[in-house]
């Protein structure tokens, strides 16, 4: 009892000790920061709320704009009313993409997302969407087997045949008295006379000959036999050394004749040609043997020279056929021939051989030193084909993007063997049927370094020029109509066959427009489902917004396999 009632006393009147005091302090303070957070959040749920029902009721309404003021919106579809083009509603874009996705170019449209492969796709693929290929001008086109000539174009000139020239030099020392060709460019006659000489050695040489003809005549009765054939000897030797002085015959029977020596005596030209260089000039000029007084070309025969860079010296052979053509002669025809010969060396500034062809000339048309075309083709025979556009060249390797179809595309190293205009022939790295692209490779080679696609490009595979061709080759696909379409709604007729021609049915088709992005003009893009309709056709409909050439993509599908796809253009009026 009286336990009891001290610990009563205790409880009841004394004061409360500090450790318990401080414990009930925290505790109202914690009730109160509870409560005033519960206060504000109540107090600014109902603004927030407001401000995202806000901003969602504008973008609800904001469903539409014009393409040629971006800046007006519109709720309902209509026309706009500044310059009255149909409105285009907005296509909606994600707010955040996930991490690791793919961004979009700038003005490119939204939902370019890969597809869903089966797990085989190649590591080094990048995926391009259908608005993308459409945006940077995508084409593809398929490898191929051609026949493929290569042709050689080169300069050249016409020259003189080096074994038709003739130099003129005298046989003896003496003074030039007169000189009957006269200008250089003269044609002369084979036995026409060029110029006359005087020479002491001549003039002695004749009045020796005098003398040995006047010594036969006297001794050839002679009783002695020995006299008599050595006066007929020595006539022989002395008109022997007036033919190897270069004197006629017709010269010597008139010595003979005459019986006088002549102060000067006519040197005849030994060739018909033309005066190309001479120095026999002005009456008493000294000249002696080692003087060319006279060059004469013989131009009834002239050589086409021309300058062929050594990489194409292995497409060239003796005996091959030649096109020369005369860019600045009017009435001048084309020349055709054959290589008869090639040089076995190679001009160190140039980095050329030349290449001869001979042609007749007997009206003296081709004029030495006149500038000329020579074009040769060259036989390749059976090649695997590819256009230039499609072959990307880095100085060390050379490498294709090819189509795996389903908007993927790789890297492909190649080796290339030749090239014929337009064509390029593939060595390895191809085979027959595989797409490649042609157009929008530097964007694709970007985008692929980008992502590493060229990791593991690996090395070019022979080609096989017998293979088959690779499956999946795209489907012929034409448009019946529209030819010309309209602004507004179009009625579409497509015709699609397989590779072999049969008619392909029971497929889906889509027909995909686009405009790119320009300045401050939205890309617009506008779709329509076609279905068959038998016997290869498909029909259906597509809205075309605004007069354009749109750059149009169809893709036939069975099921969510893509049979094939063409890329065109349509355009509206």
């Amino acid at each position: 009892m009286n336990t009891d009632q001290n610990n009563s006393t205790q409880f009841s009147g004394e004061p409360v000790p500090k450790p318990k005091r401080r414990l009930l302090v925290l505790a109202l303070l914690a009730l109160l920061g509870i409560a005033f957070a519960a206060l504000f959040y109540f107090i600014r749920q109902p603004s927030q709320s407001r401000q995202v029902a806000s901003e969602h009721t504008h973008e609800e309404k904001s469903d539409y704009y014009c393409p040629m003021h971006p800046s007006y919106h519109s709720d309902k579809p209509g026309n706009c009313p500044v310059c009255g083009m149909k409105f285009v509603k907005v296509e909606k874009m994600p707010s955040a993409p996930a991490k690791g996705s793919e961004q979009p170019m700038a003005g490119m449209p939204a939902g370019s997302q890969p597809p869903t492969t089966s797990g085989n796709q190649s590591p080094n693929a990048i995926f391009i969407a259908p608005q993308k290929q459409q945006l940077i001008g995508m084409r593809t086109v398929a490898v191929s087997v051609q026949p493929l000539s290569k042709e050689i174009r080169a300069v050249g000139k016409v020259a003189v045949d080096e074994t038709r020239v003739t130099h003129i030099h005298t046989k003896v020392s003496g003074y030039i008295e007169e000189v009957f060709a006269n200008y250089i460019g003269k044609p002369v006659r084979r036995g026409e006379p060029l110029f006359t000489i005087y020479s002491p050695d001549l003039v002695s040489t004749q009045q020796e000959y005098l003398l040995a003809l006047k010594s036969r005549n006297v001794l050839t009765k002679s009783a002695f036999p020995d006299i008599a054939r050595g006066s007929d000897n020595l006539l022989a030797a002395t008109r022997e050394r007036l033919r190897l002085f270069d004197i006629s015959e017709e010269e010597i029977k008139r010595l003979e004749t005459e019986g006088t020596a002549k102060r000067a005596l006519a040197v005849y030209s030994p060739v018909s040609g033309i005066v190309t260089a001479r120095a026999a000039y002005h009456h008493g000029t000294f000249v002696n043997p080692e003087m060319e007084l006279f060059t004469i070309v013989d131009l009834s025969k002239v050589w086409i020279l021309g300058e062929v860079y050594e990489f194409e010296l292995p497409f060239v052979r003796v005996g091959q056929a030649a096109e020369v053509t005369f860019p600045y002669a009017s009435t001048q025809k084309t020349l055709n021939g054959r290589v008869d010969f090639i040089t076995p060396f190679v001009d160190p500034k140039t980095r050329t051989a030349q290449v001869r062809i001979e042609f007749s000339n007997p009206d003296l048309v081709l004029k030495p030193d006149a500038f000329t075309n020579v074009i040769l083709r060259a036989n390749l025979g059976q090649m695997l084909v590819v256009p230039t556009d499609a072959v990307l060249n880095t100085g060390v390797e050379q490498y294709v993007f090819l189509d795996l179809g389903e908007g993927y595309v790789e890297p492909r190293r190649v080796e290339v063997s030749a090239t014929s205009g337009d064509s390029i022939a593939i060595a390895r790295g191809l085979k027959a049927g595989d797409r490649v692209v042609t157009a929008a490779n530097f964007i694709l080679d970007a985008e692929s370094r980008l992502k590493g696609a060229f990791a593991n490009m690996g090395n070019a595979t022979p080609v096989n020029i017998g293979a088959s061709p690779a499956a999946g080759q795209a489907l012929s696909i034409s448009i019946i109509e529209p030819k010309q379409a309209k602004v507004g709604p179009n009625p579409v007729r497509l015709s699609i066959k397989d590779p072999s021609g049969r008619t392909v049915d029971g497929a889906e088709a889509e027909i995909t427009l686009f405009m790119p992005q320009m300045g401050s003009m939205a890309p617009m893009t506008a779709k329509g489902n076609l279905k068959s309709v038998g016997a290869g056709e498909y029909a259906g409909s597509v809205q075309v917004p605004m007069a354009w050439t749109w750059q149009t993509t169809i893709t036939v599908r069975k099921g969510s396999q893509v049979l094939g796809s063409m890329q065109t253009n349509l355009t509206a009026r």
